[in-house]
Protein backbone atom coordinates (compact mmCIF):
# COMPACT_ATOMS: atom_id res chain seq x y z
CA UNK A 1 0.00 0.00 0.00
CA UNK A 2 2.73 2.40 0.73
CA UNK A 3 4.61 1.14 -2.26
CA UNK A 4 1.59 2.38 -4.22
CA UNK A 5 0.83 5.87 -2.63
CA UNK A 6 4.41 6.87 -2.70
CA UNK A 7 3.95 5.77 -6.67
CA UNK A 8 1.06 8.21 -7.36
CA UNK A 9 2.77 10.58 -5.19
CA UNK A 10 6.00 11.12 -7.54
CA UNK A 11 3.96 10.43 -11.10
CA UNK A 12 1.52 13.92 -9.66
CA UNK A 13 4.60 15.56 -8.82
CA UNK A 14 6.27 15.04 -11.69
CA UNK A 15 3.09 16.17 -13.83
CA UNK A 16 2.69 19.13 -12.22
CA UNK A 17 6.61 19.92 -12.31
CA UNK A 18 6.58 19.29 -16.20
CA UNK A 19 3.35 19.69 -17.78
CA UNK A 20 1.99 22.49 -15.87
CA UNK A 21 -0.65 24.91 -17.47
CA UNK A 22 1.30 27.55 -19.73
CA UNK A 23 0.21 30.68 -18.82
CA UNK A 24 -0.30 33.77 -20.47
CA UNK A 25 -0.62 37.47 -19.46
CA UNK A 26 -1.40 41.08 -20.84
CA UNK A 27 1.08 43.45 -19.27
CA UNK A 28 0.14 47.00 -18.78
CA UNK A 29 2.11 50.34 -18.81
CA UNK A 30 1.05 53.81 -17.47
CA UNK A 31 2.10 56.22 -20.17
CA UNK A 32 0.98 59.98 -19.14
CA UNK A 33 -2.55 59.10 -17.31
CA UNK A 34 -3.58 56.65 -20.30
CA UNK A 35 -2.38 52.90 -20.17
CA UNK A 36 -0.80 50.67 -22.72
CA UNK A 37 -1.54 46.78 -23.01
CA UNK A 38 1.00 44.66 -24.44
CA UNK A 39 -0.45 40.53 -24.69
CA UNK A 40 2.14 37.65 -24.85
CA UNK A 41 1.88 34.00 -24.29
CA UNK A 42 4.13 33.57 -21.17
CA UNK A 43 4.60 34.68 -17.92
CA UNK A 44 8.51 34.89 -17.57
CA UNK A 45 10.88 36.96 -17.03
CA UNK A 46 11.72 37.09 -20.43
CA UNK A 47 8.18 37.20 -21.16
CA UNK A 48 8.07 40.35 -19.28
CA UNK A 49 10.71 41.85 -20.94
CA UNK A 50 9.55 41.13 -24.87
CA UNK A 51 6.48 43.04 -23.44
CA UNK A 52 8.04 46.36 -22.46
CA UNK A 53 10.01 45.86 -25.67
CA UNK A 54 6.87 45.56 -27.90
CA UNK A 55 5.13 48.58 -25.84
CA UNK A 56 9.04 50.88 -26.43
CA UNK A 57 8.64 49.99 -29.91
CA UNK A 58 4.90 50.39 -30.36
CA UNK A 59 4.92 53.31 -28.28
CA UNK A 60 8.19 55.37 -29.99
CA UNK A 61 9.52 55.73 -26.37
CA UNK A 62 10.43 53.67 -23.36
CA UNK A 63 7.16 52.33 -21.62
CA UNK A 64 8.59 52.12 -17.98
CA UNK A 65 7.35 49.49 -15.35
CA UNK A 66 4.78 46.97 -15.89
CA UNK A 67 1.67 48.61 -13.52
CA UNK A 68 -0.55 45.70 -13.76
CA UNK A 69 -1.75 42.23 -15.69
CA UNK A 70 -4.76 40.67 -16.63
CA UNK A 71 -5.95 38.13 -19.29
CA UNK A 72 -7.44 40.76 -21.72
CA UNK A 73 -6.56 44.79 -22.80
CA UNK A 74 -9.35 47.03 -24.38
CA UNK A 75 -8.38 49.82 -25.69
CA UNK A 76 -10.99 53.02 -27.18
CA UNK A 77 -7.53 54.48 -28.59
CA UNK A 78 -5.68 50.97 -30.07
CA UNK A 79 -3.34 50.94 -27.64
CA UNK A 80 -3.37 47.46 -27.39
CA UNK A 81 -0.37 45.08 -28.64
CA UNK A 82 -0.34 41.55 -29.54
CA UNK A 83 2.70 39.69 -29.15
CA UNK A 84 3.85 40.05 -32.76
CA UNK A 85 3.71 44.14 -32.25
CA UNK A 86 0.24 44.82 -34.09
CA UNK A 87 -1.72 47.39 -32.50
CA UNK A 88 -5.52 46.11 -31.94
CA UNK A 89 -8.67 47.23 -29.84
CA UNK A 90 -9.09 44.37 -27.92
CA UNK A 91 -7.45 41.11 -27.05
CA UNK A 92 -8.81 38.46 -24.50
CA UNK A 93 -8.14 34.75 -24.15
CA UNK A 94 -4.77 35.90 -22.69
Amino acid sequence: MKKVLFSSLVVTLGVMLFAGPASALCYRFSLAGSEVGVCVKGDSFADRKKAQEICKKGESKDCGNITSTSSSCHSNSNRCYNENGEKKRDLSGY
